[in-house]
Parts: structure tokens; C-alpha cells; sequence
């Protein structure tokens, strides 16, 4: 279990767990939004089986009295400090204190920052006005995720030309997931539904062919998630979960899709973050 929680308090609870099970606190200290040390940590913990953690971000920790604050509140047996600070007197100052605190500690940009100096042949800056640049890569991914859900399912046709990327394709194949997870990268994205009575609507003649890709899935591989969403909805045996249907709208839609020169992708057997790799790669779109 991973929870993502933003806290100045100095007192922390213990993560809840199941009897037995080892449970670890890591506190992630930041200069920025600390949203790339949440991603590695979340990597990081998920190779750890029979091991829960509970992941507390600090972010904006950018002077030495706050950053005091935050490791006053650190405590316990099984507590882990890694911090991402830009500046050699902030990364000592953690150090210090977890080393008198006997807390393990781990420098998450340090070890970089060196690599990087070698190559070049230049120590790196340490400014901390850079951290800006950090802060608009985050906003920037806020405006895209909030552009992917205005954006969904053929909302927003009027400003459909102002996305980077429009996903094209019946319902469910993926469409929606593939357009939050792009969003979450900073691309701004929109999707499309494709339907037998809507057929492709007139705001696509609008937008750039090169932002436009179409999804499709094997029919039978559709049938059975169409069956599966109908039977929970407690409805079923319209045209929408027959097979045969099924068989026609994708061959329709794929057939008006070549016509129309949209390059497409069979998502029947990739995952979310492999849809959109191909996505990125089929409209080469260059990689945040």
C-alpha cells in the first residue's frame, strides 16, 4: 500500500497493516513539488513483497528552518529519509541530522548531480532559482490532466484543435485511461467515442491529422468487455454486447479510419503505459 500524503504536522500516525507484516514510513523531503521522488519511491517499493510502506511527501522544503521542521517530525524505528535538494548546504543539513538521529538516509539527487559533473567536467549549480523550471513542468501536467477530463468521451468538441493528441475509437478500448495517463505526462489529449449512430464527428475535420490516432481491439476481446460492463450494469442483449455487431463496428471503424489516412493501434494485448508509447511513437510526438 502506497499513500501519497502532503504534511507539515509533526506527529504522523502508523500506517495501518495486516498482523505480521512489516511496516515502513518513508518521508520524501523536497526543494520542489517532489512529484518525480514520489514516482521513484512508488517504483522502488513495489520490489519489496511482504514489506508495506507508507510514503509522506515534504515538499518545498527550500530553507534550512523549514526543512528543520520537517525532520523534527521524523521519528521511529522504521522511518526512511530520501531527499531531492538542489543545494550542498540543504543535503548537508539532512545528513547531519539523520546521522546524530540515527535515521537512514538516502540522497536521491546527490549521486546524479556527481555523474553529471563528470561527464561534463563542471560541478553543477546548486540554484535554487532553478527549481521554477521544476515547478512549471508540474503545472504544465495539472493543465493536461485537467484538459484530458474536459476532453473526455467527445466533451469539449469546440476546442477539440487546441489538444496535442486526439484518441479515436469505439467504446471501451482503452481510450480513456490512455488519454489520463498521456495527461499526467503533460500532454494535453482528447478522445473520441465512435459509435454506429454518432459516427465521427464534424469537430475532427477541424483538428490536424497528424494529432489524430485511432484505437481498435480484436471483436472478441471487445464482446467480452462490453458483455462484462453490460452484465454489471444489470442490462444486456442489445446490439452494443452482440457479437456480431461487435464484428461490423470495428470493421467499419477501422475501414472509415485508413480512409480518412488515421494511423491505428490494436490495444487488445498492451497495457496502458504501452498504448501510449505506441501512441507517441505513431504520431512522433517527442517524450516528456
Amino acid at each position: 500500500m502506497v499513500k501519497k500524503r502532503t504534511t507539515p504536522d509533526k506527529k504522523k500516525s502508523s500506517p495501518r497493516s495486516t498482523a505480521g507484516t512489516e511496516r515502513y514510513t518513508i518521508h520524501l523531503i523536497s526543494g520542489s513539488t517532489g512529484d518525480l521522488l514520489f514516482r521513484l519511491a512508488s517504483v522502488a517499493e513495489t520490489q519489496f513483497s511482504g514489506i508495506e510502506f507508507e510514503i509522506l511527501s515534504h515538499p518545498l522544503a527550500d530553507t534550512h528552518e523549514k526543512l528543520e521542521r520537517v525532520l523534527q517530525g521524523i521519528a521511529g524505528p522504521r522511518a526512511i529519509v530520501i531527499h531531492g535538494l538542489p543545494d550542498a548546504s540543504s543535503k548537508q543539513f539532512v545528513r547531519s541530522y539523520c546521522v546524530r538521529q540515527l535515521l537512514p538516509h538516502f540522497d536521491a539527487t546527490g549521486p546524479l548531480f556527481d555523474f553529471m559533473a563528470d561527464c561534463v567536467g563542471q560541478l553543477a549549480d546548486n540554484d535554487l532559482s532553478q527549481l521554477h523550471k521544476v515547478d512549471a513542468a508540474y503545472r504544465r501536467r495539472i493543465e493536461a490532466m485537467e484538459f484530458a477530463m474536459e476532453h473526455d468521451d467527445g466533451l469539449g468538441g469546440a476546442t477539440l484543435k487546441e489538444a496535442d493528441i486526439v484518441i479515436v475509437g469505439l467504446s471501451r478500448v482503452s481510450k480513456s485511461p490512455t488519454t489520463l495517463y498521456l495527461g499526467s505526462r503533460g500532454y494535453k489529449v482528447a478522445n473520441v467515442s465512435i459509435s454506429p449512430e454518432t459516427g465521427f464527428p464534424s469537430e475532427l475535420a477541424r483538428v490536424g491529422k497528424k494529432k489524430i490516432i485511432a484505437f481498435t481491439m480484436q471483436p472478441k476481446r471487445l464482446h467480452e468487455i462490453r458483455v462484462e460492463r453490460m452484465k454489471h450494469a444489470g442490462a444486456g442483449g442489445t446490439d452494443y454486447d452482440d457479437l456480431q455487431s461487435v464484428i461490423r463496428e470495428v470493421l467499419e471503424c477501422e475501414q472509415e479510419c485508413r480512409r480518412r489516412g488515421y494511423p491505428i493501434i490494436d490495444v487488445t494485448n498492451l497495457t496502458i503505459e504501452q498504448t501510449a508509447v505506441q501512441v507517441m511513437k505513431a504520431l512522433g510526438v517527442t517524450a516528456t
